[in-house]
């Protein structure tokens, strides 16, 4: 990595040619700017590369695909666990995948920003997120503040690994011991919560779910899958 004196490394992974040129014009690099911005095009490169070199914060962005967002929540994780000093942020393709990110992710991330924002709004949250150290910022909206708060609950976690192991609805009651109808219940909140709207959407989420580190604790519990 070039020295640059007094300058912040930023690392981006960002797999879209188009998507980098546009970052790159969004955060431009100038002498007066604190932050040097460092592109990857895999999560697998970056790694290679944090071998060697420092970087203050990481930036992943996501592309709406299964692959990518596994990657970049699992070396989020990692960076968490090994190097919490450094700022952890993900570009979401939009709103639903924000809130979908910001349930599944097995760590508390320092930012979680919607490639749909304004460029202007999105520049700043970035600027933002970078000059704050990382610090949880308030939230903004009314709307904001609802989805900070609508985690999955344990037995809706449950309900998602369940089906991703082939249960049905029935079976998952029996196992769970409830009725049916509170099965469902918790299902449609739990689709509600994912912003998915079909059985697709949700078993796409409960699929990355099963793939990540549990930050429930529910994976460690048998009980749920006897």
């Amino acid at each position: 990595m070039e020295k640059h004196h007094g300058k912040q490394h930023v690392a981006i992974v960002e797999p879209c040619v188009m998507a980098e040129v546009g970052l790159r014009h969004l955060l431009p690099a100038s002498s007066r700017s604190p932050y040097v911005f460092h592109f990857f095009r895999s999560v697998g490169a970056l790694r290679e590369s944090m071998l060697n070199d420092d970087y203050s914060a990481v930036i992943c962005c996501l592309s709406g695909t299964r692959e990518l967002r596994l990657e970049s929540l699992l070396i989020q994780d990692e960076i968490a666990n090994s190097r919490p000093h450094i700022i952890r942020i993900i570009l979401a393709g939009d709103r639903q995948e924000v809130e979908l990110i910001n349930q599944l992710s097995p760590t508390l991330l320092n930012g979680l920003v919607s490639k749909a924002d304004s460029l202007t709004r999105l520049k700043n949250t970035i600027l933002e997120l970078l000059r704050s150290g990382g610090t949880p910022q308030p939230a903004e909206t009314e709307n904001d503040i609802t989805v900070h708060h609508r985690f999955l609950s344990p037995t809706e976690r449950a309900i998602l690994r369940y089906m991703t192991c082939g249960y049905s609805l029935t079976d998952i009651a029996a196992r769970l011991e409830r009725n049916i109808k509170t099965i469902r219940a918790h299902k449609f909140n739990a689709m509600a919560k994912l912003g998915v709207n079909s059985d697709i959407g949700l078993l796409s989420a409960a699929d990355l779910l099963m793939s990540l580190p549990d930050r429930e604790g529910l994976s460690g519990d048998l009980s749920y899958f006897v």
